[in-house]
């Protein structure tokens, strides 16, 4: 298996970008990974507890699990650590066959060589797994607590180095301890998304811990306010809300949708909550979290943990299928290019009759459909693409995807590369010359007459920078106002914050709709 987190950047895949229009100059659909980005630049270099220790940049507000800890570990589970006895947990561990590590940081790690400040090329995150191919080689730069057994270097599949240490620990040593049961649940990496997600339904607040109510009553009082009726506003109520609370002052964080009315001024550093406090964050409706597993708050109430690490009220979320995403199709001997994808709202099928064509049916939106290897017919003022199936689709209710021929700059033959077509909203993932993949995706808006509306995906040939099970994109949009989802699947960065990944909270692909990211299924 590889890195459940990350692959190493030389593992690059060529990406092409292609469209009629000029050049984009939109920055991308999200800001950068500070922690990343930093880790990885050129000639930069960070400790293995670098989770821990890296201050943050002013200029980057903290991601939620930036904010949330370094490691899963609190200070009081200094002791819950040393529940068994030292004595036994001391000394080195022998690696066998698939002996695993356990990452216990948000992102644990993973360097070229086994050294102080060596540079990262991975990490894995909390609660997952990686296994060991030889080690422990040393603990130059690997700190270790007195009680941790089989502390130091340890090789790991799929090439780096990680630090059995502060922020990870060998899984047979790791056992049952109560550390465990705050660890999130790893990504499925088989499933076509990795984690469960949420869609928030009410403006809200996400703890560091399980809230008290006295707690949840200072960081939340428009939830225990009294309400009024609509148009009896006083103290700052939002007009026309029935159930509005008369909390002053409190509207701007947390009345109506993000990017609506009030909160069209809010920035998403402005819902940030100080250092020690019980605010993690707040939560404006509309924005999404991935969830680890639910949880009850001293008083009783339901809460549900997120994979970042926070706490959010069960009430205030809406959980999101795991079926029925769109998926697109591999190509084989039964399924080949030109293929088609049905687009419109209602897309009709239909067989030839003499010079005119008569209606036979329906097929579904987003429905693949092998067409026939020959150009359109035209009859009328209209062109209709013939199906392997032996029916006709009118030509502008179904996108035709064809075959590109490869870049000249393939480094081997079967290089992989993926061709992102921007008017087509288009992919086609390749091996040199073959390809092996189709889809349709949702490429940037574009609006060239309003810079502030115009996010159009950056064109050219890029490579693959780095590679993501999830990460959290969020920012802020003139127009939209702040954004927010956790753990975005699927992240594959190729120039700057523009990235392919995964889209759980549309099925609006085939039309032009992100922040510049190209979002596929």
């Amino acid at each position: 298996m590889r890195h459940p987190a990350l692959s190493p950047k030389h593992r690059s895949i060529l990406v092409a970008t292609l469209a009629a229009a000029s050049l984009s100059s939109a920055s991308g659909c999200t800001r950068l990974d500070s922690l990343w980005s930093r880790v990885t630049a050129p000639d930069a270099a960070a400790p293995i507890d670098a989770a821990l220790s890296l201050t943050i940049d002013p200029s980057i507000p903290p991601h939620a699990d930036d904010d949330a800890g370094g490691s899963a570990l609190d200070p009081d589970d200094a002791g819950a650590m040393g529940d068994d006895d030292a004595s036994a947990d001391a000394g080195p561990v022998d690696a066998g066959p698939r002996t695993m590590i356990t990452a216990l940081g948000w992102r644990t790690g993973i360097v070229e060589a086994p050294q102080s400040n060596a540079h990262w090329i991975g990490y894995v995150r909390a609660g997952g797994q990686i296994a060991i191919v030889r080690g422990p080689v040393g603990n130059d730069g690997c700190p270790a607590r007195s009680d941790m057994r089989g502390a130091g270097w340890y090789e790991v599949e799929g090439s780096g180095f990680v630090c059995v240490g502060p922020l990870a620990m060998l899984t047979s040593v790791l056992g049952n301890r109560p550390i465990t049961r705050r660890l999130p649940t790893p990504p499925d990496i088989d499933a076509a998304m990795p984690f469960t997600y949420a869609r928030n339904t009410r403006a809200a607040a996400i703890y560091r811990w399980l809230p008290s109510e006295d707690e949840e009553r200072e960081v939340e009082p428009e939830r225990y306010a009294p309400r009024v009726a609509a148009g009896d506003v006083d103290g700052g109520a939002v007009v026309g809300d029935a159930s509005a609370p008369v909390v002053p002052g409190a509207v701007a964080l947390t009345a109506t949708d993000a990017g609506r009315g009030p909160d069209a001024q809010v920035r998403i550093e402005d819902l940030e909550g100080a250092a020690g406090t019980p605010l993690l964050r707040r939560i404006l409706r509309g924005m999404y979290v991935s969830l680890n597993r639910e949880a009850r708050a001293p008083g009783g109430s339901s809460f549900w943990h997120t994979q970042s690490g926070g706490y959010i009220r069960s009430s205030a979320l809406s959980t999101l299928r795991g079926d029925g995403f769109f998926q697109g199709i591999a190509l084989d001997a039964q399924h080949h290019l030109p293929i088609g994808v049905a687009l419109s709202t209602v897309t009709s099928t239909y067989q030839a009759n003499g010079r005119s064509m008569s209606p036979t049916g329906r097929v579904p939106r987003l429905a693949i459909i092998q067409l026939a290897d020959e150009p359109p017919v035209t009859v009328g003022n209209e062109q209709y693409y013939h199906t392997a199936e032996g029916y006709f689709l009118r030509s502008r209710q179904v996108r035709v995807i064809t075959r590109h021929e490869p870049p000249v700059d393939l480094s081997s033959p079967d290089e992989k590369w993926i061709d992102v077509n921007l008017d087509h909203q288009s992919v086609v993932a390749y091996e040199g010359a073959r390809p092996v993949y189709v889809t349709v995706a949702s490429t940037g808006r574009r609006n060239r007459s309003n810079p502030d509306e115009n996010y159009e995906t950056v064109q050219g040939a890029f490579r693959i920078l780095s590679k993501h099970v999830a990460t959290t994109m969020d920012g802020n949009s003139a127009n939209d106002g702040p954004y927010s989802i956790e753990d975005v699947p699927w992240v594959m960065y190729f120039e700057g914050s523009f990235a392919l990944h995964g889209a759980f909270w549309h099925n609006g692909f085939g039309a032009m709709r992100s922040h510049g990211c190209v979002n596929m299924s």
